[in-house]
């Protein structure tokens, strides 16, 4: 299958030191070739039209809300009307939140309320009262007012009920408080300045987001902020259309208006901690509190930065290296760490990248960690350059986090998780044996489009599978394994030119295989038509890198492992 790329713009000129992402030209896509997944019905005009259950579907995954009436009518009487209003979607504010609501799911969020205690200044002059806050309440004639927290415990004074004024806070448009002169004199017109709380209503407080509540919680909205960082640059850059890969783009960061608001208020937080620089603390300015998106900034490219790795909610919610490396992989790789743990555990296991029983996790696991030590563990972050260290990935080496991101992004282990993650999302189940050419279509169609996430989430909302009238299973009994890292995308693979029997052309080379992979071994067994049936795809990502069968040296260009791999591929394209 040959997909014409979809031009995005020049990343080059993007990603130039000095220019704000949010105000550069959006690239949308729109009016790609139809395709035609290998083995799969062909996407044409005369299609069978979607049931009315995956137009909901659609609009509640991909813009949060129910189609209308005439929506739901138009969509679920004609495939073409269908798939304009799956465009709609994609293009629609909408989208948005879906994908906000999506990433936190797949990069993880929450952080305990003492993280953002390690970030506040309580010493200034020994005096933790000069941090400006207030609590606010509403009163008994019904007015919502706001007076300094210290002036609230007898701390502090208060000024005369006559001379309170109204301001206009900036968490929710239209709403009045009314507050001392010196509030607004120190916070600012409209409260921005300054820590907002609502003793009498703190659960809702905590829990209400910009816009939608009248009470505030100005410390609870910083730290959820702070921890779904990783998700806001994810879903900025699927929006905006920019190459997938450029979630982990090295000076690459997000903002919203809470956290232009808390990185400002340096007089309380100390903001070196979070490793805001200069570019940052500056572009954010114009940023405003009530700003409830998060916004692409670009600081530059820093050998210790890598998008979503590099942000504080991940490397805080993951402490320690090698847990931030285990998520990574798992998260971003769809892959994770097994080991068959001996008997008897040893009571001093040693290095354990070399003991039996842990080195078939930790030699990977372990090098793979070292890529964060410029960071550091727990609270301390930002370790500083000389903390890094020289270290491997799947046979490539670096020693920062830039030099990881590169790997990853490089590998289509990366593409195919993301597949995975979104056809999930959209499915509701994960990939089945039987469809592992279905996601190395999505994968190659998603590489081709300059990995473009809104047309991933189109190419799956429209595919026969998503808008058939039946109800699908969720209940996966045979996922799909996923492929093995190490694999850079290939723009094509060799024609298959001749009819490849599996007696004559397979069966006399699998002995480099079965060794290992036979019945009673701990592997799976690659004994039978039947087996390498279910499993070849697996076996032939595993050989196109080089990691099956042991003892090569690399990827396999010529020679019996080679045949094999080239052999079982074909033949399973042929044997659908």
């Amino acid at each position: 299958m040959k997909l014409s790329a979809t031009l995005l713009p020049d990343q080059n000129r993007i990603f130039a030191r000095g220019w704000p992402v949010r105000n550069m030209i959006r690239a949308i896509l729109c009016a790609l070739p139809l395709l035609s997944f290998t083995g799969m019905a062909v996407f044409s005009s005369g299609a069978e039209a979607a049931a009315p259950r995956s137009v909901r579907r659609a609009a509640q995954l991909l813009a949060g809300r129910m189609p209308s009436d005439t929506e739901l009518a138009a969509s679920s009487a004609s495939d073409t009307e269908y798939k304009t209003f799956v465009r709609k979607l994609i293009d629609s504010d909408g989208f948005y939140d879906a994908m906000l609501r999506y990433h936190e799911r797949v990069l993880g969020v929450g952080l305990p309320a003492e993280y953002l205690e390690e970030l506040e200044r309580d010493d200034i002059d020994g005096k933790a009262r000069k941090i400006a806050k207030l609590t606010c309440k509403r009163t008994s004639d019904n007015r919502l007012q706001c007076a300094w927290k210290s002036a609230s415990s007898g701390a502090g004074a208060s000024c005369r009920a006559a001379d309170r004024h109204p301001v206009a806070p900036f968490w929710k448009s239209g709403l009045v408080l009314w507050v001392c002169p010196s509030v607004s004199h120190a916070c600012g017109a409209d409260l921005s300045k300054c820590s907002i709380e609502f003793p009498d209503n703190v659960s809702e407080a905590r829990n209400s987001e910009l816009g939608t509540s009248d009470v505030f919680d100005t410390r609870r909205s910083m730290l959820r902020s702070l921890s779904r960082q990783a998700a806001g640059i994810a879903t900025a850059v699927a929006v905006a259309n920019y190459p997938y890969t450029k979630i982990m783009a090295s000076g690459l960061t997000a903002v919203d208006g809470t956290l232009a608001m808390f990185l400002q208020q340096n007089f309380q937080f100390d903001v070196s901690k979070v490793h805001a620089n200069e570019s940052l603390l500056k572009q954010i300015k114009s940023i405003p509190a009530s700003q409830s998106r998060f916004q692409l900034i670009y600081t530059g490219e820093a050998y210790e930065t890598a998008g979503v790795l590099s942000t504080f909610g991940w490397l805080r919610r993951y402490e320690k290296n090698r847990t931030r490396a285990n998520q990574l992989y798992e998260r971003l790789m769809c892959r994770k760490f097994t080991s068959e743990l001996p008997r008897v555990f040893p009571q001093d296991p040693g290095n354990l990248r070399t003991t039996e029983g842990c080195s078939g996790c930790h030699a990977v696991l372990d090098p793979l960690a070292d890529f964060f030590s410029v960071w550091g563990e727990g609270g301390s972050l930002y370790a500083g350059i000389s903390s890094a260290k020289q270290t491997t990935f799947i046979g490539k080496s670096g020693s920062s986090l830039t030099d990881l991101a590169n790997i990853i992004t490089a590998d289509e282990a990366f593409a195919a998780c993301t597949v995975s993650h979104a056809f999930e999302y959209l499915s509701g189940r994960k990939f089945r044996v039987a469809e592992s050419g279905l996601r190395q279509s999505l994968t190659d169609y998603f590489i081709s489009t300059s990995y473009s996430f809104k047309e991933l989430m189109y190419a799956i909302a429209t595919h026969p599978d998503f808008t058939v009238n039946t109800r699908s299973d969720a209940n996966v009994t045979d996922p799909l394994e996923q492929p093995a890292v190490g694999k850079v995308p290939e723009p094509s693979l060799p024609a298959c030119t001749s009819t490849i029997d599996f007696n004559t052309h397979i069966a006399p080379l699998i002995g480099q295989c079965t060794s290992c992979h036979r019945s009673g071994a701990p592997r799976q067994a690659l004994e039978t038509s039947a087996q390498w049936k279910v499993w070849g795809s697996q076996a032939v990502s595993m050989m196109s890198v080089g990691q099956m069968p042991p003892g090569l040296q690399g990827a396999p260009t010529a020679g019996s492992v080679y045949n094999l791999k080239e052999a079982v591929r074909c033949w399973l394209s042929q044997n659908p």
